[in-house]
């Protein structure tokens, strides 16, 4: 679990920038999982976690598509940006 919460450390830290404020919302981070490429689910409110399904995984950015009950769909799109956190979390995972 501290390895996923750093990733989703490192993800907001380089959407909002480190030391700023999170903005309020639903947040789906890019992850690496034993089935492929997923997304995790964070809530944030007032700058804290909050949500009972934080962690939890889907396969689709807009956090539609559970990743326990559902099977990998073949066509799935990205954002630019989850793209580039992808490659940007690749490089400075183990820093």
């Amino acid at each position: 679990m501290i390895s996923e919460y750093n990733q989703v450390k490192r993800y907001l830290g380089i959407r909002f920038g480190y030391g700023n404020p999170i903005p309020d919302g639903t947040y789906a981070v890019p992850t690496q999982t034993s089935k492929g490429n997923a997304f995790m689910k964070m809530e944030f409110k007032d700058e804290k976690t909050v949500g009972e399904k934080n962690f939890h995984l889907y396969w689709d950015e807009k956090l539609t598509i559970d990743w326990y009950s559902n099977p990998k769909p073949l066509f799935l799109t990205e954002s630019k940006f989850a793209k580039l956190f992808r490659k940007i979390d690749k490089v400075t995972k183990y820093l």
